[in-house]
């Protein structure tokens, strides 16, 4: 008898012990894995919608979506009973960078570490809710708790006008500003946008002894010296899809005579204007996709050479009237890359040749060419670049615009970002000497507000 009542006893106590080990896996109090980490460091852009809560305990919890798909972000087990599923019984968890993951199996296994544009856009302030959008038109929304709101706008064909907000100009942005509860819009727009550019450059005229303003003229389409008085000294009507290549002019003296002339380039042709208006012998110098362009004088010493950039990958090098120059050894671009962007560099003894190519790397060449050094660093070549130089080329940094319109600094040893990174939002960047102390400032502009900043990236007036 006493052998049957523990055969009756025996199922009941395991049930019980697996209920109370279950329990404990569930609620325990123990957290598995160290220290917690943020999720939003780690999450991939399969989620739409991320956000964040801070109870009034101080716990934090996480949660990442898209139609139909939800998962979750915890510190404690204790907490999972709060969420969805639990009672069906569908929900599972699993360890993860110190706290757990919470959802139904199907969408655990979506999950991957791989952070990209909405982990760069995750921000946190004092409030307990955040929550970031990809719209999915190359948009992001980040909401706070505090009622500030910023939108990224992909491009200008959306509405610049949002109902219901005031835009003003506020230093280095376009802030609108909801009209009823004062909640605040930051649009940041990309630099996709149409920069216009009216000044190409400056060329003396040995005619007058004054400068001439080389300037871009929209309404005739074509490019213009103009005088003092603004009187029109010279123009060059380009065809109506044409227009000048990296908004930039360069002054020549060719034959070494103290006789000045302009040179400048459209996706066609290289032009070389003297202070008549008239073509310089060898000029245009026809060349079909023209991607880049820029004129150096390494040595001061009018020995000219004209870099000039096309689409199929290649660089040329021409010098005087038009002739290619001897001895360049510049080997051509595959798959499609091209050269969008052109700098010279000096350190020390050693020119560099900067080529910001269209795939984002960068390459530093030798005047003849071929390749001097490799560099990990990555650029949106849209813009103009600014370099900051050092006594070694390893210390040298790239100043650049990115996509999304925020100023970046990197060094060409390692890529990494420094120094300006990420303080301002620019649509184009240079370097100079504001103040004449021998040190160049750095110079910012958007939509045509300059910000000046010193040596140690301080903003001044």
């Amino acid at each position: 008898m006493f052998e049957l009542r523990s055969m009756k006893v025996l199922p009941i106590f395991s049930v019980l012990l697996a209920a109370l080990a279950a329990w404990f896996y569930v609620f325990g109090s123990a957290t598995e894995g160290g220290d917690i980490e943020p999720p939003t460091s780690y999450a991939s852009d399969f989620w739409s919608l991320w956000e964040r809560w801070e109870r009034d305990d101080g716990e934090l919890f996480y949660k990442f979506s898209n139609p139909g798909s939800e998962l979750f972000h915890i510190e404690n087990k204790s907490t999972i009973s709060s969420f969805k599923w639990y009672r069906s019984g569908e929900m599972e968890i699993k360890p993860y960078r110190g706290g757990y993951l919470v959802g139904i199996s199907s969408v655990l296994d979506m999950w991957v570490d791989q952070p990209e544009k909405m982990s760069e856009k995750w921000t946190v302030s004092s409030e307990k809710y955040h929550a970031l959008k990809n719209l999915r038109n190359g948009g992001f929304k980040l909401t706070s708790g505090n009622n500030k709101i910023i939108v990224w706008i992909k491009n200008l064909t959306e509405p610049s006008n949002i109902k219901g907000f005031t835009p003003s100009l506020l230093e280095d942005r376009i802030v609108y500003t909801r009209i009823e509860v004062e909640e605040v819009v930051e649009v940041f727009v990309p630099v996709t946008r149409v920069v216009v550019h009216d000044v190409l450059g400056v060329t003396r005229n040995h005619l007058s002894g004054n400068d001439m303003d080389v300037v871009w003229n929209a309404d005739s389409h074509a490019v213009q010296a103009m005088g003092a008085d603004s009187q029109v000294i010279w123009s060059v009507k380009l065809d109506n899809d044409l227009k000048p290549i990296g908004w930039r002019s360069f002054e020549v003296d060719l034959y070494g005579n103290n006789k000045y002339q302009t040179s400048f380039a459209v996706s066609d042709a290289v032009y070389v204007i003297d202070v008549r208006g008239n073509n310089v012998l060898g000029f245009p110098y026809k060349k079909n996709g023209i991607t880049s362009f820029a004129v150096y004088d390494y040595d001061h010493n009018d020995k000219f050479r004209f870099l000039v950039g096309t689409a199929d990958g290649h660089l040329y090098n021409l010098r005087g009237e038009g002739n290619r120059t001897p001895g360049w050894d510049f080997t051509v671009l595959r798959n499609g890359v091209s050269i969008q962007q052109l700098d010279h560099i000096r350190v020390g003894q050693r020119d560099y040749l900067y080529a910001g190519c269209s795939d984002g790397t960068v390459r530093l060449l030798k005047r003849n060419g071929q390749l001097r050094g490799s560099t990990p660093v990555m650029i949106y070549p849209m813009f103009a670049p600014a370099i900051r130089l050092s006594s070694t080329i390893e210390n040298t940094s790239v100043l650049f615009v990115d996509e999304e319109g925020w100023l970046q600094e990197c060094t060409f040893s390692d890529g990494q970002y420094v120094g300006m990174s990420g303080l301002v939002q620019a649509d184009q960047v240079s370097l100079i000497d504001m103040d004449g102390d021998g040190v160049e400032e750095v110079v910012t502009e958007l939509l045509g507000v300059t910000s000046v900043f010193n040596s140690r990236n301080e903003r001044i007036n």
